[in-house]
């Protein structure tokens, strides 16, 4: 995806008024001092000031890292939720090779967070890797956000211009915490995400009793609300649907930030 390179690096797109002053763009900067040659008394070579310059305006390819921090507790539902990440991602691997994205899945379970793949762009990796897909034991929600921020806080000091997004997969109902109140780490974490400028979106699969009112005993859209991210109530998940969302949400990041 093309968007405007933040660091002096990309195809020179156009010139513009300076912001850093450390990419100049020398063709430009001529251009505008040029007209007042005459009137600046200098020798033979072309007097450039302030006002006359210029600076680049790059745009490069910026690619994107999608994680999946996926549900593996013992709760309704957690093998439909691994199979649902796991074929989204191996769609999403498909179609990585080209855009220079890179996907990775994080899983949690019984009391702590797993990485099942580390974000890259290799199918032979992920399908090695998403062969065996743990499920059972407690929902530590807090470990698996916090594994899945760390990994995305890696990335991006790799890369600042990486687009970062995590998926979580899950019916919210936390039950092992990281030492504190369980809804206040949880709330603690996804501000942080926010802070980092990770796109945050949300799959509740929590199964709602058939009612006139949703009610839904997990934390997954104070998490999307604390995390400025997007919330999806899916509790019929499948590959198609997940990877439709994903890729949709992708596609505006991307667009938010050219």
């Amino acid at each position: 995806m093309n968007t405007l390179a933040l660091r002096n690096r990309g195809r020179y797109l156009r010139q513009r008024m300076p912001r850093t002053g450390k990419d100049i763009a020398i063709d430009a900067t001529i251009r505008a001092a040029a007209p007042y040659q005459k009137v600046r008394f200098g020798p033979n070579a072309i007097k450039v000031k302030g006002e006359d310059i210029r600076e680049k305006e790059r745009v490069g390819k910026t690619s994107a890292v999608v994680l999946f921090v996926v549900d593996a507790s013992g709760s309704m539902g957690a093998m439909q939720r691994m199979e649902g990440a796991k074929g989204a991602v191996l769609s999403m691997l498909m179609d990585s090779y080209q855009k220079r994205d890179k996907i990775g899945m994080v899983a949690f379970k019984g009391t702590e967070a797993e990485i099942i793949l580390p974000p890259c762009s290799s199918v032979d990796l992920a399908l090695s890797r998403l062969q065996a897909l743990p499920t059972g034991g407690k929902t530590p929600l807090c470990a698996g956000l916090s594994r899945g921020l760390q990994l995305l806080h890696s990335e991006l000091k790799k890369d600042i211009e990486t687009k970062t997004m995590m998926v979580l997969i899950s019916d919210g109902r936390a039950n092992v915490g990281m030492g504190g109140k369980i809804r206040d780490e949880l709330m603690e974490i996804s501000a942080q995400s926010r802070q980092l400028g990770v796109q945050t979106i949300v799959i509740d699969t929590e199964v709602v009793e058939s009612s006139f009112m949703d009610m839904r005993l997990g934390y997954c859209r104070e998490i999307a609300e604390s995390a400025g991210g997007k919330y999806y109530p899916l509790s019929s998940l499948s590959p198609e649907a997940l990877y439709s969302i994903v890729d949709r949400e992708q596609q505006l990041l991307f667009e938010k930030n050219t």
